[in-house]
């Protein structure tokens, strides 16, 4: 979406057979934002996605700006909030919950009115493009070789929703082994590799968890035996972020099972965390089509609980009405504020 504003502000190629539609969206979009009833939040996908665009430093000036100034915690971050509010639950011996409220990730403060005025910095991060795009290649022909094995044994969505929920604690435990081993025999001609370790997920988990149990006055001797304890927990699967990336890829390997070949893109994987990580505390995604429609089946759309609605280049005409109904709700007093400070008719 923010890659087609773009083209639509410079007169760029539009999604063929959705020209009308790009321009439209583009001026309701705007128009909402100045009348302060939505925004248009970033994160670190976005900032990756974009740092590997072809005009990375406009396209980030753009949805900082178009967008309303409000970004929102990076991925990891949110994903890190949620199983720590688990973990209280299982060490506390209460019922999981977790708070979905969108200011609980929110970096930025909204529903005040936006400044007249933006002030950016034109930061080149260039100089990062050539790791994401190879790590963004390790992580696709890892995918690639898991849809051969998904291909190969004909798995149904029942066997891969069980590995994936099944692979949980052994997951964290292998990733805690290898951050292990990172700092106990480093790298001696990388003098960064010890500061890039202690950024590693799974340490900010570990050491987020042991100050939970610090706090709870467990000896520090038997905090990594509840750790170990607690990442085989079984209702860790209930967490939204792992129940929603768990049914995504479910329905992926059903998909490719039946011999989808092209569902396994570059893309997949940042688009299935933006939707597991985002989805649950947006009112509204944007999202390609084969996401949106892997979030129509079953059981998927029956089992899965997210705030936002799904929208895509497939229900062009659903977004635009939904738009409208925002515009439209807008109460007379805003309306007027917004027509004296942005000039909106």
């Amino acid at each position: 979406m923010f890659s087609m504003i773009y083209n639509v502000k410079n007169d760029g190629n539009l999604p063929k057979g959705h020209e009308g539609f790009a321009k439209e969206v583009y001026a309701l979009l705007r128009r909402c934002v100045h009348l302060q009833q939505v925004f248009l939040p970033h994160s670190d996908i976005h900032h990756d996605e974009t740092t590997v665009f072809h005009s990375p430093i406009d396209l980030r000036g753009l949805y900082e700006f178009f967008g309303g100034e409000v970004s929102l915690m990076d991925s990891r971050d949110v994903e890190l909030l949620q199983d720590i509010q688990f973990a209280k639950a299982y060490f506390d011996g209460a019922e999981p919950a977790v708070s979905l409220s969108l200011d609980e990730i929110a970096d930025s403060r909204r529903n005040e009115w936006l400044p007249d005025m933006h002030v950016g910095v034109r930061a080149d991060y260039s100089q990062f493009a050539d790791h994401i795009r190879t790590v963004r290649g390790e992580v696709h022909n890892a995918m690639k070789q898991l849809a051969d094995t998904w291909l190969e044994k004909r798995v149904t969505f029942a066997d891969v929703l069980e590995s994936e929920f099944s692979a949980i604690g052994p997951t964290k435990k292998q990733a805690f082994a290898n951050w292990f081993e990172e700092v106990s025999n480093p790298d001696p001609n990388d003098p960064l590799a010890l500061l890039e370790s202690s950024g590693r997920p799974i340490y900010r988990e570990y050491r987020e968890l042991c100050r939970l149990l610090e706090d709870r006055g467990v000896d520090e001797g038997q905090q990594p035996i509840k750790i170990m304890e607690f990442w085989h927990w079984d209702q860790l699967q209930k967490i939204p972020h792992q129940k929603i990336s768990s049914y995504l890829f479910a329905a992926v390997a059903r998909r490719v099972a039946m011999g989808e070949k092209r569902i396994v893109d570059r893309g997949l994987v940042n688009d299935v965390r933006t939707i597991s990580t985002y989805a649950p505390y947006l009112d509204a995604l944007f999202v390609d089509k084969r996401c949106a429609a892997l979030l129509k089946e079953e059981p998927l759309e029956a089992e899965l609980e997210y705030k936002a609605r799904i929208f895509s280049l497939s229900d062009t005409d659903e977004f635009l009405e939904y738009l409208r109904e925002i515009d439209g709700n807008t109460p007379d007093g805003v309306r007027e504020y917004a027509a004296m400070i942005y000039g909106i008719d």
